[in-house]
């Protein structure tokens, strides 16, 4: 996994060397632009990146973030025109990206414990959602509906605790992650026109801001899968953009407000954030509430 993310490192480098060959052809800067823009959004999107939040290092994911923002800069500057200002936020995100991987690559990886809280995070969500598909037995009609996709959810879930007890944490989270995505999607589908309430109880603002964090993250493995899939391909992509970079933007104010212990501040922050991703998903056609 580093050995790629380093791979796309150079990538970059050749990528910056043919800009500054271009000359100033604004067609052939913007192509040139486009391209490391696709480079640095698959640096700081990788696998690696993505899971540097729960690694042993507090830099790393700030660093990380830091990049996503940029990128964020770099595409507004390209859609108006702005073409020096996005090869500037380019090269700033290249250099956060890039610090970021180079710590990852010290650390050597995600660690086990830190993929084992990937992997009870994302298993908090499923219980979540799959207690809210359990409630559709008490309707007659849904009632056969709800063992079907209850049972898939948990045969997915046990597949991915037998490879967690086997150390295999990776495929355990991609399973636990399908259980996830399953259970959200079927709920939704069999809860068409319906409110959903999803019964939690917190006992402070910290820990339901500290839930709405893991539900973020949930959310935008899911918008990955989806994007993974082809959900998102032409034009598509560019509003998938917009609506998760906003949610990211929401995520890292609400950060701030939960800095200075303003947890109820946060958690309206919070839900806004994955309002937005839940827009992104909906934009490809998953029918999430």
């Amino acid at each position: 996994m580093i050995r790629n993310v380093l791979a796309l490192v150079i990538l970059l480098a050749m990528a910056g060397a043919a800009f500054s060959q271009a000359g100033s052809d604004d067609e052939q800067r913007r192509r040139l632009i486009e391209q490391k823009f696709r480079l640095v959004e698959m640096l700081v999107n990788s696998p690696a990146a993505k899971s540097s939040a729960y690694g042993r290092d507090a830099e790393t994911p700030m660093l990380v973030e830091k990049g996503k923002g940029l990128l964020d800069d770099a595409r507004k500057a390209i859609d108006e025109g702005r073409l020096d200002d996005a090869a500037s936020a380019l090269d700033a995100a290249l250099k956060s990206a890039s610090s970021a991987s180079r710590r990852l690559s010290s650390e050597g990886g995600l660690s086990d414990s830190a993929q084992r809280k990937q992997l009870a995070d994302m298993t908090e969500q499923v219980r979540t959602y799959r207690a809210a598909v359990d409630d559709l037995r008490r309707d007659p009609k849904l009632e056969q509906e709800a063992i079907r996709v209850l049972g898939e959810i948990d045969r997915l879930a046990a597949e991915g605790n037998k490879l967690a007890g086997a150390d295999r944490l990776g495929e355990a989270n991609r399973h636990m992650a399908d259980a996830y995505k399953l259970a959200v999607q079927e709920l939704s589908r069999l809860r068409a026109g319906q409110e959903v309430v999803l019964s939690l109880n917190f006992e402070t603002p910290a820990e339901e801001y500290a839930y709405e964090q893991k539900r973020f993250g949930s959310n935008q493995i899911m918008v990955d899968m989806m994007i993974g899939e082809g959900r998102a391909e032409g034009g598509k992509r560019q509003l998938v953009d917009r609506f998760v970079g906003e949610g990211r933007r929401l995520k890292l104010e609400a950060e701030s407000e939960a800095d200075a212990g303003k947890y109820k501040e946060a958690v309206t922050l919070m839900e806004e954030a994955t309002k937005q991703l839940n827009r992104a998903l909906q934009s490809m056609g998953v029918p999430v509430f």
